[in-house]
């Protein structure tokens, strides 16, 4: 990676920083999901970037990949943990960062054992570390502490304008291909739950976040509407994954949306929670690795 790479990656981990910061003070009962998404967003486009991925806000045994429809009333419950995943893209360069805060004190032991954990793993970061052993620090200090670790959640390698790219980073000890490379940049995410807990997550029936891939377009073979959409899509948000709220008029075009959803030309994520709903907490931070250590910079 040039020098010129490492300080883009640097720059939006700086972005990330100050506003996943923002994030946890916005966090407190009652307050709408919408407005949140919506400030931290608005937040990372001030700084001069665009949001990586919409701002993913999951609340108690919603693990990932919730954000706010149009016009979604949800707000904060009382009692509640709280993530929050935020995503920052500074010409391509990609920062991920997020946070969970507790609003009741019976879960703030779950939320600070995600930022333990988080730490441990990222001591154990250097080129050439095979990526299965940081799975095993995880689940090893998440069961030290009284937790499980959710399997099939991982963190991700991330290069400019791929936010998941080539490896994952376990969150258990799995067989998992690869080691770590200098000057490679990588997601690190352990997601927690209870003793009581499945350790996994499954699918809702609900998808509030997309990604319009370019490599399965095949434009030619649309018609006229849903081929004009969906170049629109490519163009704007160039594979990384975006919410309806960001797409002017939408519900004029949601019917063509559903059909390219339907067609698997755009991809949904579905929402992610806890298999037995179960509380989840999560830490992230983003580094680049070095032949000698790494660089946390979010």
């Amino acid at each position: 990676m040039s020098e010129a790479d490492l300080e883009g990656f640097r720059q939006a981990g700086l972005v990330a920083r100050r506003v996943r910061e923002l994030a946890r003070k916005l966090i407190r009962e009652g307050a709408p999901v919408l407005g949140i998404c919506e400030e931290v967003e608005e937040a990372i486009r001030g700084e001069g970037a665009e949001p990586a991925f919409p701002c993913n806000v999951g609340i108690n045994e919603v693990a990932a990949h919730y954000t706010s429809p149009p016009g979604d009333s949800l707000q904060i419950p009382p009692r509640s943990i709280v993530k929050v995943d935020l995503g920052v893209s500074l010409d391509g360069y990609i920062a991920d960062t997020a946070a969970t805060v507790s609003l009741a004190p019976e879960l703030e032991p779950l939320a600070e054992a995600s930022r333990i954990v988080l730490r441990k793993a990222i001591e154990s970061m250097r080129a050439g570390v095979p990526v299965y052993r940081i799975g095993r620090v995880v689940e090893e200090a998440a069961r030290s502490l009284g937790f499980k670790p959710i399997r099939n959640l991982t963190g991700h390698e991330i290069r400019r304008y791929e936010l998941h790219a080539g490896l994952s980073i376990p969150n258990v000890a799995a067989i998992c291909p690869g080691k770590l490379e200098s000057g490679h940049v990588y997601a690190v995410e352990p997601f927690l739950t209870t003793a009581r807990g499945a350790g996994e997550v499954v699918s809702a029936r609900l998808s509030t976040i997309f990604r319009a891939d370019p490599s399965r377009a095949k434009l030619r073979k649309l018609g006229g509407r849903e081929r004009e959409l969906l170049a629109f899509l490519i163009e704007r948000f160039r594979g990384l994954p975006y919410t309806p709220r960001w797409i002017e008029g939408f519900e004029k075009l949601r019917a063509v949306h559903e059909k390219l959803v339907r067609s698997g030309r755009i991809y949904s994520y579905p929402v992610l929670v806890e298999k037995r709903g179960e509380p989840v907490s999560q830490a992230e931070h983003t580094i680049i690795v070095f032949e000698d250590g790494f660089e946390v910079i979010t």
